[in-house]
């Protein structure tokens, strides 16, 4: 039995066509967080109202109330 180990020194070509970019499930996934945080700013625009007006002034420059 031997191990034989393969680097980019002795394999150029493998190394130059590697992918550097996320995973497709890495996508995938980055796609729901982003879905959620959507809702989840909807959501809080949309119970705005009940808060104090002091409250909503103090948190104004929140990104989704732009």
């Amino acid at each position: 039995m031997a191990a034989i180990t393969y680097s980019p020194k002795y394999a150029p070509a493998a190394a130059a066509t590697a992918k550097t970019g996320k995973s497709f499930w890495a996508r995938v996934w980055d796609r729901i967080v982003e879905a959620r945080m959507r809702q989840v700013e909807r959501e809080v625009r949309m119970h705005l109202s009940y808060l104090p007006p002091e409250t909503v002034e103090y948190y104004k420059n929140l990104p989704f109330q732009r």
